[in-house]
């Protein structure tokens, strides 16, 4: 044999070699792909609350999986400027959270809502003495909120308006850490409290104290509709970011229809999503952030991701926040939907 018919021979199945072996990692892609075929996404929700456990099911009960998505958990920031810019810079795909982040979108926060995810958890506090029995009792009051720009005050707000008072104005706002807002008021600090569930909860239940506002209004109660508070009105929302939308559409509609899946398997199953939160460290445990409350909780927030509803209620917010003076007084109602809200069956 001469020597370029053997150099022929080896080239030939050198070639052969790389064939195979490029089909082989082919293959091994593509069962990669059939697993994950919209690859990764990474969604700050760990040390969170009870009302964020769409993240927390979705990932655990394999519905981000079962959509092509291979999703990481990681913490939550604590400063909202430091989760803008993670959504901002692609570092954060998704996350639920309140329609506090109306303003910082009308300011460039680059995510949009996808669907309101669950009713109300937000309540308006007063200890089990106070004179307070009615939102016009609080002018002149002092309320504790967990931070200026919370969806406590925004919805504090809402019904201070309702009641023809201004939310700037006739009330001062004071802010305390979430775990402190309950002891602010039985010393005297201040005279109500906005806050959140699993504490408002736990102030009731333990304290004693009364509820004059509550967002949770799933039974159309009038006196709550006369505050404001919408009937089955949408308090948290699904959150993706602009930049993945814009990038990767069919990426998107699978990560909503995720926590779509997430939400209803919520719903049915309260107390295995429950013991998911606090067994898994999602949420932390204590003597009253027990299993039996947190269902209870959950079973209160009446999960379910509504595209079309969210889309009515975001309007709603957009309308009352304008005139509370949380957004720009020229604010243009129709274009600041459009760019707070996707709904991935509409035309955009």
């Amino acid at each position: 044999m001469n020597y370029k018919k053997l150099l022929g021979i080896i080239v030939g199945v050198l070639a052969l070699t790389f064939t195979l072996a490029g089909c082989g990692n082919s293959s091994a892609s593509q069962n990669g792909n059939k697993e994950y075929k919209y690859g990764s996404i990474t969604v700050p929700a760990k040390d969170g609350s009870v009302c964020n456990a769409p993240n927390y099911i979705a990932y655990e009960k394999g519905f981000f999986k079962k959509n092509g998505i291979k999703a990481n958990i990681v913490a939550n920031p604590r400063d909202i400027s430091d989760l803008e810019a993670g959504f901002a810079s692609g570092k954060y795909d998704a996350q639920n959270g309140d329609f506090q982040y109306l303003p910082a979108i009308q300011n460039g926060a680059q995510i949009k809502a996808a669907g309101g995810i669950h009713q109300g958890c937000i309540k308006l506090l007063v200890p089990k003495d106070s004179n307070i029995t009615s939102v016009k009792d609080l002018k002149g009051k002092t309320i504790g909120i967990p931070a200026q720009g919370s969806t406590p005050q925004y919805v504090t707000s809402i019904a201070l308006q309702h009641a023809g008072l201004d939310p700037k104005k006739d009330v001062t706002w004071k802010v305390f850490s979430t775990d402190l807002l309950a002891k602010a008021a039985e010393k005297g600090q201040v005279d109500a409290i906005g806050t959140v569930d699993p504490y408002a909860y736990q102030a009731q239940q333990e304290n004693g104290f009364k509820a004059i506002i509550d967002n949770n209004n799933s039974d159309g109660n009038q006196k709550m509709a006369n505050m404001g508070m919408k009937k089955m009105g949408s308090c948290c929302y699904l959150y993706i970011s602009n930049k993945l939308i814009q990038s990767n559409e069919p990426k998107a509609k699978a990560i909503v229809k995720s926590y779509q899946e997430a939400a209803e398997w919520i719903n049915k199953h309260p107390e295995e999503t429950a013991h998911i939160e606090l067994s898994k460290g999602y949420v932390s445990k204590t003597k009253f952030i027990n299993e039996k409350n947190v269902t209870q909780i959950l079973k209160d927030e009446h999960f379910h991701l509504n595209l079309d509803k969210g889309k009515e209620d975001m309007n709603y917010y957009i309308t009352q926040l304008k005139k509370a003076g949380y957004l720009k007084k020229d604010t243009n109602n129709s274009q600041l939907l459009k760019q707070a809200y996707w709904n991935p069956n509409e035309k955009n």
